[in-house]
Parts: structure tokens; C-alpha cells; sequence
């Protein structure tokens, strides 16, 4: 049998018994960057009109064809945008995340929906549902079985295989539930607003417990419980901002812990009063996923766009299978923001 379908077979026999290791739902180093992943309730919580994002990871290089995770997000305010009103958050999420020859994995599409309600002029707080449909399924086609194996090669177009296919696909509603604080201020200037946010969150997924169906044994999923917080904090009198992270997860008897900070230099302030000149910056900075991997990060953002690139460094034991090459990430943002409610403070 080719390492890679046995592989893929490893892994579904560990979501099956809810092993630390595979437990886990897909999310990427770079989590501040997928919102409705983390929290529904972070849906429309942000400083402008339109919010879409791409994020794609290549997991695990080393191994080959291992995990390939791409996602998009786009979420957006509705009705009323006007500072200290309250106002409804929609978006929807998909993502794809495969592995291997047999390209085992999960397909999801989520249908996001919060209500912002504003506690003083500079807080908000916002409840978030989260509610889809997501597919397991695996390609038999592309594998090779130690039958099919001719003494020089596999032999896959003359010699058949005589299996049954092994993997069953599957589909299963999904449910989740969030709460988010935020808190934002800014210093009125000519050039910029001198601005400190900070955003704390806890989520809850898989609320219906969906069951997961592997071979002939069928589990519930796990709930899934993410405490986050993000912040951005400008220097005063200087271009430099401290922009701080924390993630946890707790799946099942699987725990994850991350924590990070960057440091982001304004090439470019933005005029606040004219809008004629747009804001640029680069962000320098890592994160530590504990026992696992540091995961240094870049991102540079010009006006509504906003690029960021982030890689893996493994340090945990599966290292010296992987060679220290974790996973390359990167995301691409589009976010309209001129004339939203809390530019105007």
C-alpha cells in the first residue's frame, strides 16, 4: 500500500479515536487573520464596510503531498454603521483542507450572524452565531495498492487493485456560538489617529455535536472552545504600533496555546480630515504555538489591501520527521474603510 493512502487512513483512524494529535479542527498560524473562524461573533466587529479574505497553508512540506488548507471569508456591517449604534454583522466562510494522494480531507461553507451592540462610545459588544454544512470525502483514484505492485513498479492503469474503496464520504450540519468585546480610542490629529483596540473573545463550535463516520465506526465531534484576544496599540509621537495575539483552543482531550506580537512601522500616514493620502505599513513580528513551532510573520497593507506571509518553524518531536519544515502560510486582505463609523472618532 503507498505510504500516502496509509497516511491518510492514519489520520482518519485518529479523528476517530480523538487522539491529541489530530483532534483538532483546521486553523492557521495566522488566526487573527480568519475572524468567523475563531469567533462568529467577530462578524462586521471592525473598522470599515466590506471585509473579505483569502488565506491559503501548505502544511508539512517535507512530507510530501500532506495538508494543502485554503480558505475565503467576506463579512460586512448592515443597517445602521453610525458610531454608538447598534448594528447586525453577516458574513460566510469556506474553506478546503486535503491531504495526500487520496486528498482526505473536509470541505465547509458557514452562513455567519451577529448583533453589535454598542456599550459606550469607544466599547462594543457582540454575539455571533455560526451555522453550515461540511463534507468528508476522499479520491481513490490517484493510490497504488501493494498488489498492483509488478516487481519494478506500481502498476495502477494495467493491474487492478481488487479493493474496496476503504474511505466513506460523508456530509453533517455544524453549529457554533461566540461572545466579543471591543475596545477602541483615537487621539483626533491631522495625519492619523493615534489609536489603541483591544478585542477579547470566546467561542464555542460544533454546538450539535455532529456525528463523524469512519469505516463502520461512528463518534460525535468534539466541542470545540477558543478563547482569543488581539490587539493594536500606537506609540505615541512615534510611527510604531505593538500589535499583540492569543489564541487557545480546547478540543476534546486536546489543548493548544498561542501567543504572539508584532511590530508594525507606518511607511505612509493616512490623512484623516482630506482622505487624499492613504496609510501604508509594514508588521514585523512571531508567534509560539506551545511545544510545537515559532512562526515568524510579515505583513505590509497600502489603504483597503493588505498582504501577510507567515512559516512554520517546527520544534516539537514530529521535527525529525518533517525536517523543521512546518508549513508556509499566506493571507490577502481587502477591506473597505474610508467613511466607516469608527474612522470618524
Amino acid at each position: 500500500m503507498k505510504k500516502n493512502l496509509l497516511y491518510s487512513l492514519i489520520v482518519a483512524l485518529m479523528l476517530v479515536t480523538n487522539a491529541s494529535l489530530f483532534s483538532q479542527d483546521i486553523h492557521f498560524s495566522q488566526y487573527n487573520e480568519t475572524p468567523q473562524l475563531i469567533n462568529p461573533a467577530a462578524t462586521g466587529l471592525y473598522n470599515g464596510y466590506v471585509r473579505a479574505i483569502i488565506n491559503y497553508k501548505n502544511q508539512w512540506m517535507a512530507m510530501g503531498k500532506a495538508y494543502n488548507t485554503a480558505a475565503a471569508s467576506l463579512d460586512m456591517p448592515l443597517f445602521d454603521k453610525r458610531p454608538n449604534k447598534a448594528c447586525l454583522g453577516f458574513g460566510f466562510n469556506f474553506f478546503s483542507d486535503k491531504a495526500g494522494d487520496s486528498k482526505f480531507g473536509l470541505t465547509q461553507l458557514n452562513l455567519c450572524l451577529s448583533a453589535i451592540l454598542p456599550l459606550t462610545r469607544t466599547s462594543k459588544l457582540s454575539f455571533g452565531l455560526s451555522g453550515g454544512g461540511a463534507q468528508h470525502k476522499a479520491s481513490l483514484e490517484s493510490l497504488s495498492w501493494g498488489n498492483q505492485y509488478n516487481g519494478t513498479t506500481f502498476d495502477t492503469q494495467n493491474i487492478p487493485s481488487n479493493e474496496v474503496a476503504p474511505i466513506n464520504s460523508f456530509m453533517y450540519a455544524d453549529l457554533g456560538a461566540g461572545i466579543n468585546y471591543e475596545y477602541f480610542s483615537g487621539k483626533e490629529a491631522m495625519d492619523r489617529n493615534e489609536q489603541k483596540r483591544l478585542s477579547i473573545g470566546f467561542a464555542c463550535y460544533h454546538l450539535n455535536r455532529p456525528t463523524q463516520t469512519y469505516f463502520t465506526i461512528s463518534e460525535k465531534l468534539n466541542p470545540k472552545f477558543v478563547g482569543s484576544m488581539n490587539g493594536n496599540f500606537d506609540i505615541t509621537g512615534t510611527k510604531f504600533s505593538v500589535l499583540p495575539t492569543l489564541a487557545c483552543f480546547f478540543q476534546g482531550r486536546s489543548r493548544e496555546y498561542n501567543v504572539g506580537c508584532a511590530i508594525q512601522f507606518r511607511i505612509h500616514n493616512g490623512t484623516k480630515v482630506t482622505g487624499f493620502n492613504s496609510e501604508s505599513g509594514i508588521a514585523i513580528g512571531v508567534n509560539y504555538r506551545f511545544k510545537d513551532a515559532y512562526i515568524p510573520t510579515v505583513a505590509y497593507h497600502i489603504g483597503n489591501v493588505a498582504i501577510g506571509f507567515a512559516y512554520d518553524y517546527s520544534m516539537s518531536d514530529y521535527a525529525q520527521a518533517n525536517k523543521h519544515f512546518g508549513s508556509l502560510e499566506i493571507f490577502l486582505k481587502y477591506n473597505i474603510i474610508k467613511g466607516a463609523a469608527w474612522d470618524k472618532l
